[in-house]
């Protein structure tokens, strides 16, 4: 790194260049998901007298013909994407805007990225149960990394404006700039840095803005009329959902490997989504509630309307539905899937404890509890988790509730150790682990055997073991083990060659007490920073100060070693 990227004035000034590209990084995420919208809006507008409410549009046909739409939708999903996959074989596999953003990679390919989208457009407008957020946010992360493409800031990496695009898509899909910024810095950075959060705020800010500027802009699932009651019976209750969100979360991820894997014996695309549409469809004729991606049915859980379907059966059928959908290759997110889930598995505890004969208040409150804690089961995202659910309800009495929720159910989750939705998250917890340990653990572990001479030793035997052994200084010790110091054979062995010294004498006083050493129970962080300071390759470990007992050496590459796997 050159003495220039250190300077003061050049990190402020890329600095000021993240925040200034942070606008117009937002403004065109805003102007993606509003685009994406469109054209859910105008396909459904073609397929349907009144296409607003996917779960209700359905019901202008027979059900019968269900399956033979969602079939149709999967199909043509599946060819898109297949085209997708032959451009990728030509061109390079696409990556995942988190991988572009936690690798640094340079962008975003263009050609798969708009087919995939288009792909995930046919799922989505046919009734698959998918997010739409996936494809909008990597379209999103698509406009950022044209941004910084065309644009040619210096100072300022492409994976930067990419990770300022997404959160800003995210925000606007949800409008939610607070857990849009979140998300990116937990998700694809696995930090919460104010210097990486500054950025991805201002960008998420500006593409909420956009979007309530150019659209009929309201909270989501407003839901502030009501307040959270912190009652025995009511943390009680927001204690159970943790636990049981925390368990449906990983069970709810194994079923879609599970259809994924018996998918995969079907290697055309456009079948393996036909019949994932078709499944779809057939469990959509059992309820039309787990067609597209649940965002009408979450309102009216949150607001006490009439499913038609009893929430445990709606709860089954969305995870199945679900499951279906992303294990067959459906191109899109699981957010609003998981919010369903997480508010129907909420209202769902909050009902059987009313059957019980306790009231700990109303049903809706603890759905919106439900959505907060599964989705931080699913994406390992608890604080993004937490703030996407205050956003999207404006309700202030929920934080307390949902932070405590939230918090239960990610443990849970994480102790039945099963992935996340991201498989980014996996390398930022090896890291984590990595640093972990190498904070916590001591240098006995890396120990090697090591030569040393007794003190009585000739400087013939000392030279002799230093050539032996290459090495510039040689170990000596008492004859109780105790480390006395170390000879330099350079010297010795001019000294014999120039005739100044006898092969014969003494190494006594040529032993340098002196010398930088190591006892056992130093940590790796000790060893490394005397290593730091040290020319030397090689460090001898002690038993301890007073017994001074030498045990071997710890390597500086073994050192790196441990250390290779976080930095």
């Amino acid at each position: 790194m050159s003495l220039k990227a250190l300077n003061p004035e050049s990190l402020q000034k890329s600095d000021l260049i993240n925040l200034l590209i942070a606008i117009p990084a937002g403004i065109v995420a805003a102007l993606v998901t509003i685009a994406f919208r469109g054209a859910i809006s105008g396909i459904n507008g073609l397929m349907f007298t009144d296409g607003s409410d996917i779960t209700k549009a359905f019901s202008e046909y027979p059900r019968i013909v269900w399956p033979v739409i969602t079939t149709a939708g999967g199909v043509i999903a599946g060819f898109i994407l297949l085209w997708a996959l032959r451009h990728e074989s030509r061109h390079g596999k696409m990556p995942d805007y988190l991988d572009v953003i936690d690798q640094r990679l340079p962008g975003i390919p263009v050609v798969s990225t708009v087919l995939r989208g288009l792909s995930s457009l046919a799922s989505i407008a046919s009734g698959g149960s998918i997010g739409r957020e996936g494809a909008m946010v990597q379209l999103s992360a698509l406009s950022g990394s044209l941004l910084g493409r065309f644009s040619r800031f210096q100072g300022v990496h492409q994976s930067d404006i990419i990770a300022m695009a997404a959160a800003g898509g995210l925000a606007a899909v949800y409008h939610a700039p607070f857990a849009g910024a979140l998300f990116v810095a937990e998700i694809a950075f696995g930090v919460t840095a104010v210097q990486r959060l500054i950025p991805l705020f201002i960008s998420a800010s500006v593409a909420v803005l956009t979007v309530r500027s150019l659209t009929d802009y309201a909270p989501l699932y407003l839901y502030s009329s009501v307040s959270f009651s912190p009652s025995l019976g009511a943390i009680f209750t927001v204690l159970f959902i943790g636990v049981a969100t925390g368990i449906l979360g990983p069970l709810f991820i194994s079923s879609i490997d599970k259809v994924r894997q018996w998918m995969k014996p079907i290697s055309h695309p456009a079948l393996r989504l036909g019949l994932g549409g078709l499944g779809v469809g057939l469990v959509a004729m059992i309820s039309p509630l787990v067609l597209g991606n649940g965002f009408e049915v979450i309102d009216l859980i949150l607001n006490n309307g009439d499913l038609q379907t009893p929430l445990l059966v709606l709860l089954i059928l969305k995870i199945v539905a679900t499951a279906i959908t992303i294990g067959s290759g459906a191109v899109g997110g699981l957010f609003t899937p998981s919010l369903l889930i997480g508010a129907a598995g909420g209202a769902l505890v909050c009902t059987f404890l009313q059957w019980l004969g306790f009231d700990p208040g109303p049903v809706g409150l603890y759905a919106a509890i439900g959505m907060s804690a599964l989705l931080a089961a699913t994406s390992h995202a608890p604080l993004m988790s937490i703030m996407m659910a205050f956003e999207m309800t404006l309700n202030s009495s929920l934080l307390f509730p949902l932070m405590l929720a939230t918090a239960i159910s990610y443990v849970v989750a994480s102790r039945l150790k099963v992935g996340g939705t991201y498989p980014v998250l996996a390398r930022h917890n090896a890291r984590f682990a990595a640093k972990n340990a190498f904070e916590y653990s001591t240098v006995a572990s890396l120990i090697t055997p090591c030569s040393k001479m007794y003190v009585d030793a000739t400087l013939s035997e000392v030279v002799s073991e230093g050539l032996k052994q290459r090495t510039r200084y040689v170990y000596v010790v008492d004859r109780e083990e105790r480390f006395l110091g170390v000879v330099p054979t350079n010297v010795v062995a001019s000294g014999i060659i120039d005739g100044s010294l006898k092969a014969g004498s003494a190494i006594d006083p040529f032993i340098e007490q002196e010398f930088t050493t190591l006892f056992q129970h130093a940590s790796y962080e000790q060893a490394w920073a005397m290593f730091s300071n040290s020319p030397l390759e090689r460090l001898p470990v002690l038993e301890n100060a007073e017994s001074r007992r030498l045990l071997g050496v710890i390597t500086k590459a073994a050192l790196l070693s441990k250390a290779k796997d976080f930095l």
